[in-house]
């Protein structure tokens, strides 16, 4: 015979029973927010992951199609140090006279290591920085093979281009050419902005020239045009050449300069004011050239408008150097 429960155990049942549901339902709710921030942290790792790893395929200057990582993180460069500034990212490594001759990156070397002379790389050194990709001038053919086995390494044309189109190239190479646009737009307003400031100090019929003392050789003398150590001058600040060295720089071929002699120097050093770089290699000439009747005819140096200036900030052909020669140039123009 069927027993029915008493009121007592019934009321047992239903709390058992609503205990029961109570835990079901808990069970269904969602995770803890401890939970959920851990998730959100597993996802943007992983999503870092995924960056890190993925990789394009780069044709460099040789014609060479290499893997490379699309966001590289861990750069070894022979070159293109302040190029890879620029565009936002710090080198784990750049050959020695990276580290030693660029006047404008000197405050931001911290943490960067010296793997060398450029076109002989100490490559255990290389090893040793664990890079995940290697930028490369046409110096380095010989040793792509060494490097390739280090890392993927990419060749960036130094020869025949400027340096945008070196910035350009590099960012390109890093995956940051959002960035070098934006530093290209950033140094355009700069320089427009120093014309600007220069109106009041130069006339628009002035004309501007530059003169380099010795380097290369001994006994060598050279004028230049809007290139290389005459970028500053001609193209961002757009003063005026001289006819006569406009004409010669206009033929070609003058990446080094226009080599004159002493005796050429009133025709191709007239200009109102002179921008001279000095070097110290062969002093001699140096003493010839400041003791000459020709270099006291000028008319820049009759009228004390001659500019001595760094020879290792305006012989380095880099955007950042141009952007502190830029700087350099308005605080000569405007004492």
């Amino acid at each position: 015979m069927l027993r029915h429960p008493n009121k007592l155990q019934l009321s047992c049942i239903i709390l058992v029973l609503t205990l029961l549901l109570s835990a079901c339902g808990q069970g269904k709710q969602t995770s803890s927010p401890s939970t959920e921030g851990n998730s959100a942290q597993q996802t943007e790792t992983s999503t870092d992951t995924a960056l890190e790893s993925a990789t394009r395929v780069y044709k460099d200057a040789l014609g060479r199609e290499v893997t490379i990582p699309a966001h590289p993180q861990r750069v070894l460069t022979t070159q293109y140090l302040p190029e890879m500034l620029a565009a936002g990212l710090k080198p784990a490594g750049a050959a020695s006279h990276l580290l030693n001759n660029y006047v404008s990156i000197q405050d931001q070397l911290e943490g960067i290591e010296d793997i060398g002379v450029s076109n002989k790389l100490n490559l255990e050194k290389a090893l040793e920085l664990q890079p995940d990709l290697i930028i490369a001038a046409e110096w380095n053919e010989d040793q792509l093979e060494q490097l390739s086995k280090i890392a993927p390494t990419v060749v960036v044309q130094w020869e025949g281009a400027d340096a945008f189109q070196h910035f350009k190239s590099v960012a390109d190479v890093i995956g940051r050419s959002e960035q070098a646009e934006e530093w290209i737009q950033a140094f355009n307003q700069k320089s427009e902005e120093a014309r600007t400031k220069l109106s009041s100090f130069v006339s628009p019929d002035e004309t501007f020239g530059v003169v380099v003392i010795g380097g290369f050789e001994k006994g060598q003398l050279r004028v230049y045009g809007n290139a290389n150590v005459g970028y500053t001058l001609y193209d961002a600040l757009k003063f005026n050449m001289t006819d006569t060295v406009k004409e010669e720089w206009a033929k070609g071929n003058h990446e080094l300069g226009i080599n004159i002699s002493l005796e050429k120097l009133p025709d191709y050093a007239s200009a109102d004011r002179l921008f001279v770089v000095r070097f110290d290699n062969d002093p001699d000439f140096l003493k010839e050239v400041d003791d000459s009747q020709l270099w006291h005819s000028l008319p820049a140096v009759k009228n004390n408008k001659v500019y001595v200036v760094d020879e290792s900030l305006w012989f380095s052909y880099d955007v950042m150097s141009l952007s502190a020669q830029l700087d350099d140039a308005v605080q000569l123009l405007t004492k």
